[in-house]
């Protein structure tokens, strides 16, 4: 295992707020899906006095949003390597050795900072810490961002004082689950206003790739750019690091072509049609945006989330699913002209409280 990396929360003065004195754990590794959601609810925690342990992975410590968190001085960041439970039986003893030395670190950290209680948002790398609070009777939140829930909620649900929802259920559930929605980035204020398009003007469909799954979506932008009906329509693509430089060379002069975009609420306020994949930030900010979704489920999700939350989506967002497998460009490209000439119809369910608020203030008053 690497050795850890992590910042000492320096506190230059007293905090004031409901939440001043109360440090919480937030597990938050993996990927994007699962980091983005901790980072808001962290920054809410912050803005009403509290502190922060920020426990992810190592390797996600050149995350952008991570390094920026980072530089709150009541903030500490732990970073370890928490595996993977292995398919290989033989590879067992290491697994536990690994995990035992991520979760004996959490157990440090948390006990050394006073941590009161622990918000777990999913993923094999929040294990270490859910256990802990388990293990320590913390308190324990679990945010469960997709429609198929993952092993940590439907394991360690016991023991949790509250499990946060990105999607409801048509399952009777206890009290103490509760529907809050994805939290968003804190780029995502208030939702820009619906307007139509001025006339003359060519629509603009937004591709979103993204890191993960991309080469699906920009080999359908390849497809709809050859096609007659484009001459209609100007495109953005988030091509993904890997295939923006390929996806530009054969690109049109006229269309964006990058690797990643930084201002996702700009980009998304200027796009009249979106086509992405169903991870439930892109679907949430999607929601926020208000704007007609054609959407590509990523076949490989665990548990089959994406078509799980596409299908939940629906009855807050006007969208299409296309899910041929395996991905045929032809039929999507065929399905994706139907959708521009008549896209679907949906009233647009904007939250109007955050997702990241209304969970701190159940902790909050659980605390």
């Amino acid at each position: 295992m690497k050795a850890p990396k992590r910042k000492k929360a320096r506190l230059a003065e007293p905090l004031k707020g409901p939440a001043a004195g109360k440090t919480i754990i937030i597990a938050a590794g993996g990927t994007g899906g699962h980091i983005t959601p901790g980072i808001s609810i962290a920054q809410d925690w912050l803005r009403q006095g509290g502190s922060v342990i920020l426990a992810t992975l190592s390797k996600n410590l050149e995350y952008p949003d991570i390094i920026a968190l980072a530089r709150n001085e009541s903030v500490s960041i732990v970073a370890y390597d928490a595996p993977r439970l292995p398919k290989n039986p033989l590879k067992i003893l290491a697994f536990a050795k690994q995990f035992k030395s991520a979760y004996q670190l959490i157990r440090r950290v948390g006990n050394e900072l006073n941590a009161v209680a622990v918000v777990g948002m999913g993923g094999y790398s929040s294990f270490p810490p859910v256990l802990y609070a388990a293990i320590n009777r913390k308190k324990l939140y679990l945010c469960e961002q997709n429609a198929a829930w993952g092993l940590v909620t439907r394991y360690m649900r016991r023991f949790a004082s509250r499990i946060f929802l990105a999607f409801g259920t048509d399952e009777k559930l206890s009290a103490k689950y509760v529907v809050t929605g994805n939290p968003l980035r804190a780029m995502f204020g208030k939702p820009p206003k619906i307007t139509g398009r001025a006339r003359g003007k060519k629509a603009h469909i937004f591709f979103i790739g993204g890191s993960q799954g991309a080469t699906d979506i920009n080999s359908l932008y390849s497809a709809f750019s050859s096609d007659a009906a484009a001459k209609n329509y100007v495109c953005t693509v988030a091509a993904g690091a890997k295939g923006a430089d390929a996806l530009k060379a054969s690109a049109r002069k006229a269309d964006a072509i990058l690797p990643f975009v930084h201002d996702m609420p700009a980009a998304l306020a200027a796009a009249d049609f979106v086509v992405a994949r169903c991870g439930s930030g892109t679907l949430f900010e999607l929601v926020w945006a208000a704007k007609p979704a054609f959407l590509i489920p990523y076949p490989y999700a665990a548990d089959d989330h994406q078509k799980a939350n596409a299908v939940a989506i629906r009855a807050h967002l006007a969208a299409t699913i296309f899910d041929v497998r395996p991905f045929a460009v032809n039929e999507a490209l065929a399905a994706l002209k139907s959708f521009l000439q008549n896209p679907p119809k949906a009233q647009t369910d904007r939250q109007h409280t955050a997702a990241e608020q209304k969970i701190t203030r159940y902790i909050l008053k659980d605390l």
